[in-house]
């Protein structure tokens, strides 16, 4: 996680000094519909990097605990994902697109301690949402959805192919948005 955060820092005060526009957003939502039981509380954050045309980069993390469900013992999923993005001009109202690759990790251990899972597989989010700054200064709030869904080899051999996943879950949030 530290190596994350460093990363980001740098990442920030790279695009800072090219003049390129720094978006640094915190949220919390749900998870819900695909594979989870009901709706669950996530926690994220995005760091989106933007120069003058309307396409950026972004780096979306997302921390869902007891995502499967209190029946699996202790579990959590986490999905770190980059991300192009399409964002309408500055301005007060941002509409954006985005979509990407990423990691998708799950990880489930019985209450007992007899098994546990640790997952790790490709996966990929599609999405969209609103940026509103409601005065020309830097913090705004945004409202995000997504969707996840995770890939998958379907016949493990030496040949790369890809298939969709049985894991897949939307994913909507709200938060706010300091912009550099």
């Amino acid at each position: 996680m530290k190596r994350i955060g460093l990363m980001a820092l740098a990442l920030t005060l790279a695009a800072g000094s090219l003049g390129a526009e720094t978006l640094l957003s915190g949220s919390v939502g749900l998870a819900f519909g695909g594979r989870t039981d009901d709706s669950k509380i996530v926690y994220g954050g995005t760091l989106t990097l933007k120069g003058s045309s309307p396409f950026g980069f972004a780096v979306d993390y997302g921390y869902t605990p007891d995502f499967f469900g209190s029946g699996f013992g202790n579990n959590n999923l986490n999905t770190l994902m980059g991300n192009l993005v399409v964002m309408a001009p500055p301005g007060r109202v941002r509409v954006y697109g985005s979509a990407g690759l990423g990691l998708v990790k799950a990880r489930v251990e019985d209450a007992a301690g007899l098994f546990e899972v640790d997952s790790n597989e490709l996966g990929l989010d599609v999405g969209g949402g609103l940026l509103i700054f409601p005065s020309d200064g830097s913090v705004g709030i945004h409202g995000d959805i997504r969707y996840f869904r995770n890939l998958t080899d379907p016949e493990p051999d030496d040949e790369f192919d890809v298939d969709l996943g049985s894991l897949d879950f939307w994913r909507g949030e709200v938060g706010i948005t300091i912009r550099f």
